[in-house]
């Protein structure tokens, strides 16, 4: 999908008045670096290439045929297991044996409509049961069954028990940890190297799960690659537990431990940004020593206090795995400390008084975040982002670092999806730089449940301002180069669903429906469809979902149906046309979505007319009328109907005829319309006469039009044969198209039959009998 300009450049929509104007966005190139990780991590996302990673590693559970046999008959299956014995593996490796094919999505019935299962074709199912309520799971189950498709209901016994009364969970029985550990080796192209055979792996995961197999893999494909040892793997494993007691035992300072725990936090980092940060967290541990900043350890002893190197002016931490594990480790050492450990992660990133580097402080929220999703800490997540966004410093960055990495969390990411959602419908948000950030949040969210980011862009759209709308726009492109036809359909429904809210949250919603739908059609056509060419079905929705926002009587609405018209009519100017003269004649482009109410085809009818009359001052490189000229050229008698509304209007403006309308050199003018919706009357009008004086071929029927369009009206004659006499008044060589209007309309009878024997006896003269 490409992103072609549209022109909607000049039309504002403003949404709630209150909000503030302008926030702060998101940075793009973090939007894609936690893209980036996002989709590094498979439990979160079920790509094919996740899901194929996942079966090339995978180690049949001891009871693996009796699963895929339960699913053959059932297929609606419970797996149950601790955490790490590879139960969603299982599943999924038990899904594609029976089917290869079939797509496997994430589901969750507190987030996703259950309508949408076999809304398309069959697929795999893969629910969460810690996430699930009995009658929500019920509904899907059954929707399932009746799609034809599988589900996969995974988590462990404790879980499970509440759905005992429909479902009986299949305990999984895991493989060997060490044949998980082989497999993965093999899988990373270390099946040749000794590390497969090392007499320590056996030991390290006697007991073990096949999640630890695997964490010890990735241990040693990372050592292998940064050239350590067999004794570092062996302590990174530990998670460095022994050494970092040690060393904390042998360090009772308290200043000397808040330098370990900040420098191992934002490491690689200056020695500078390494005290700022120790201060803060002494600070916020209530440690207050005698002589300030005299009293830390200089700095010259530092990386040797700290088992540190420093390389370029920056102390950093080579061993695998002990930076992360010391704050981890404090953690789980020192539980009175945790809520003071999360509260300064908090805080330290817009700490002024430290001032760290921008990448430190994205990195630190990183920390943040992954430590509170791991302890599920919910609360301090969504409390902290929500601080970062309404904080004086405004900082979109650090709040959508926090968002985007824990709302695909597995333990936290339906309750931070669920205040996300929230947070969209509010009508009034405390901060325009929060609303921002989920709109970019959202666009993580997409990678794998686009339906649940979509409904919260809707209600971001429909609610946010101008600047919002911008950037959902901009998501949705996004989105929709990954799931294409799920964001279309979900866009047109925006959009039709947009006749049951209030004026302004209806024009909000449509602002960037039909940008979206006009920026998609344009894609389509890549800028070389040829004028003549047939609708589209992509084209029609589009017209379609026109046709039914014009009928509302709302000027915000009429602007930014007006805008998309003209944008299609660009590159499908011929469909635009039959659309404009359909709507002008009262009736719509095929069955009505809509009820169509007499007031509501009013509306309808004159947003048509005043879209026709945009076309018709349009020019062809000759000058003259394109809509009669160009490769689909239009008869002018097809455009009677919109001809009659523009009179019908423009006419019943001025109640009086004034016979005085005179210059004072006694030439004629014309009441100028320049009030309503017709404001291009007047030309188009002159603009088709100019083009019957050098068309003779066309000159009857644009006459026809004209004349047919005043009909029998006094009023509308009137307004025509004035326009028609100041158009000729300026120019000799109108004279001719004139005569063979006025011939038609002008009035008493007795003045157009004189004028038709005139016209005759003149023409006798000068060509002869």
């Amino acid at each position: 999908m490409t992103s072609p300009e549209t022109s909607f450049e000049d039309v504002v929509i403003e949404g709630e008045g209150t909000q503030t104007a302008f926030g702060n966005t998101v940075s793009g190139d973090l939007v894609m670096k936690q893209i980036t990780f996002v989709r590094g991590r498979p439990k979160m996302v079920l790509s094919e290439g996740a899901i194929g990673d996942r079966i090339a590693e995978y180690v049949p559970a001891v009871n693996h045929d009796e699963i895929v046999a339960a699913l053959r008959q059932d297929r609606v299956i419970a797996l149950a297991g601790s955490p790490g014995f590879g139960v969603t593996t299982t599943g999924i490796a038990a899904l594609r044996q029976l089917h290869p094919k079939m797509p496997i999505r994430l589901f969750s019935t507190g987030e996703d409509d259950v309508e949408e299962i076999g809304a398309t074709e069959a697929m795999g199912y893969l629910v969460r049961a810690g996430d699930e309520e009995e009658s929500r799971l019920r509904a899907c189950l059954e929707a399932v069954l009746a799609s034809q498709g599988l589900l996969l209901v995974v988590g462990t016994a404790v879980e499970h028990r509440r759905f005992t009364g429909f479902l009986s969970p299949i305990p999984v029985q895991p493989p060997p940890a060490e044949a998980v550990y082989h497999r993965r080796l093999l899988h990373h192209q270390l099946g040749d190297t000794p590390w497969p055979s090392w007499p320590r792996a056996a030991e390290l995961l006697k007991d073990a799960t096949p999640g630890d197999a695997r964490r010890l893999a990735d241990i040693v494909i990372a050592v292998c690659r940064d050239g350590g040892d067999v004794e570092e793997v062996e302590r990174a494993y530990r998670g460095w537990t022994k050494e970092l007691r040690e060393w904390f035992s042998e360090h009772p300072e308290l200043r000397d431990r808040t330098l370990m725990v900040a420098a191992s936090t934002i490491a690689p980092a200056d020695e500078t940004s390494v005290y700022g940060a120790a201060l803060s967290l002494s600070r916020q541990l209530k440690i207050d020593p005698a002589g300030g900043g005299l009293a830390w350890r200089p700095s010259t002893g530092l990386t040797e206090l700290l088992g540190a190197d420093s390389r370029e002016g920056r102390i950093e931490f080579p061993r695998h795995g002990f930076a992360p594990s010391v704050l981890r480790n404090v953690w789980t050492d020192y539980p009175l400390a945790r809520q003071d450990l999360l509260s300064w992660l908090s805080t330290l990133p817009t700490d002024e008084v430290v001032s760290l580097e921008p990448a430190f402080r994205i990195k630190i929220a990183e920390t943040f975040a992954d430590l509170a999703a791991e302890h599920e800490a919910v609360e301090k997540i969504v409390q902290v982002a929500e601080q970062w966004a309404d904080g004086s410093r405004r900082d979109a960055d650090l709040a959508y670092t926090a968002l985007a990495r824990t709302c695909l969390h597995p333990l936290v990411g339906g309750r931070v999806r669920r205040r996300l959602y929230e947070w969209s419908r509010r009508e009034r948000p405390a901060s325009q730089t929060l609303r921002l950030t989920i709109v970019r949040v959202c666009e993580v969210l997409g990678q794998t449940h686009v339906s649940i980011a979509l409904t919260r862009l809707k209600h971001l759209a429909t609610l946010g301002n101008t600047q919002i709308q911008d950037e959902v726009f901009e998501v949705l492109r996004a989105l929709a180069q990954i799931h294409p036809e799920a964001v279309v359909n979900s866009v047109l429904e925006w959009c039709r669903g947009a006749e049951d809210l209030r004026d302004q949250n209806a024009a909000n919603r449509l602002y960037v429906g039909l940008r979206f739908l006009l920026a998609d059609v344009l894609a389509d056509a890549s800028g070389a469809v040829a004028p003549a060419s047939g609708p589209t079905a992509s084209l029609h929705r589009l017209i379609k979902v026109m046709e039914q926002a014009a009928t509302r009587d709302n000027e915000s609405i009429r602007i930014l149906v007006l805008a998309s018209a003209r944008g299609l009519a660009e590159h499908f100017a011929p469909a635009v046309l039959q659309a404009a003269l359909t709507w002008a004649n009262g009736t719509t482009v095929g069955p009505p979505a809509w009820s169509p109410m007499p007031d509501r085809m009013v509306s309808l009818t004159k947003l048509g007319t005043e879209l026709f009359l945009g076309l018709a001052i349009e020019q062809d490189p000759q000058g003259y009328a394109e809509i009669l000229t160009g490769v689909a050229a239009l008869d002018p008698r097809t455009s009677v109907p919109a001809w009659r509304v523009a009179l019908n209007e423009v006419s019943a403006r001025w109640n009086d005829y004034d016979a005085q309308r005179r210059d004072p050199h006694g030439r004629y003018v014309p009441r100028r319309y320049t009030g309503g919706r017709y404001e291009d009357f007047e030309d188009a009008v002159w603009h088709w006469l100019d083009t019957a004086v050098a068309r003779p071929d066309l000159r009857q029927g644009i006459v026809a039009a004209f004349a047919a369009a005043a009909g029998r009206v006094p009023a509308r004659r009137r307004e025509m044969m004035e326009l028609v006499r100041f158009w000729a008044d300026r120019h000799p060589g109108r004279r001719a198209v004139k005569d063979a209007i006025l011939v038609r309309l002008l009035l008493p009878e007795w003045q157009r039959l004189l004028l038709m024997f005139w016209v005759g006896l003149k023409t006798t003269i000068i060509e002869g009998p």
